[in-house]
């Protein structure tokens, strides 16, 4: 359910065994903790009333999947205990009533179209658009309501903010932090404990997640109110599956402290973050 891109190789490595920029940095928190993966039952029922929660919104619920940051937050933290537990390959039972259909082989499919409130649309919006024919793409939305400015002032949006740069410093400063922590505990000759680990990947992908949700938002926030809807819309109508399949996070947790504990990880980071490959 992450977002395809470039990656380079020093922060792929970061990013890819957890699997998401503000002008205040948020550094990583050793006293946060990642939620808590609840029963069956419980999850069921927490996924059953964001279901609700999204429907009763009715036609605002896609944009407010954006712009509603507290709904977004409630939605990262249910996929994330979903994930984990699909990883720990835990039984879930029947989840096909809120949207994951087990494949049988211990992943869940998502049908988006049947099941919106799932579907990361400011994930899509940030992957496709920097990759569109704007010829087409603007034939396309002038059909349904949008004006020759309203394309420019879309595509210049796209042009000047970049959404991978965004979450490159949005989630540095996260890296960076997490990884004094590392060298503190090396210092002191105590091992790095994986409930350390689960915070740092918890607390890195949710950074990068928030940066993506508030580059859609600014987008969004770029045209008026009618041609928004009108791009939700569009994008909404589009036809998205997804699959969530055990992540083998242990496998990579060796070669992440490895990155962490290079006497130069903050300036290949940070080197990296400016040209916006997190």
């Amino acid at each position: 359910m992450r977002s395809s891109g470039h990656r380079s190789r020093l922060l792929l490595a970061l990013m890819c065994i957890g699997a998401a920029a503000s002008a205040q940095a948020v550094e990583f928190d050793e006293k946060l903790k990642v939620p808590s993966v609840a029963e069956p039952a419980a999850l069921r029922s927490q996924a059953e009333s964001f279901k609700n929660k999204v429907a009763a919104l009715e036609e605002a619920g896609p944009q407010q999947l954006v712009m509603n940051r507290a709904l977004f937050a409630e939605r990262f933290d249910l996929t994330w205990q979903l994930q984990r537990a699909i990883d720990a390959r835990r039984p879930l039972g029947d989840l096909s009533e809120v949207g994951f259909v087990s494949r049988g082989d211990g992943s869940y499919a998502i049908d988006y179209d049947a099941h919106p409130e799932w579907h990361r649309l400011d994930e899509a919006m940030a992957g496709w658009l920097p990759l569109v024919d704007w010829n087409v793409l603007g034939a396309e939305l002038k059909a349904r309501g949008f004006r020759d400015q309203d394309v420019t002032t879309l595509r210049e949006y796209v042009r000047t903010h970049d959404a991978q740069r965004a979450a490159a410093a949005k989630s540095l400063p996260v890296a960076i932090s997490f990884s004094k922590v590392v060298r503190k505990l090396d210092r002191v000759k105590r091992p790095v404990p994986d409930n350390l680990v689960a915070s740092y990947l918890y607390q890195r992908s949710r950074a990068d997640a928030e940066a993506t949700r508030e580059w859609a938002q600014g987008l969004l926030q770029a045209l008026d109110a009618q041609r928004a809807r009108i791009l939700m819309s569009y994008f909404d109508e589009m036809k998205f599956t997804g699959v969530i399949a055990p992540d083998d996070q242990r496998a990579g947790i060796d070669e992440l402290l490895r990155l962490m504990r290079l006497p130069d990880f903050e300036q290949l980071a940070t080197a990296e973050a400016k040209e916006g490959t997190p």
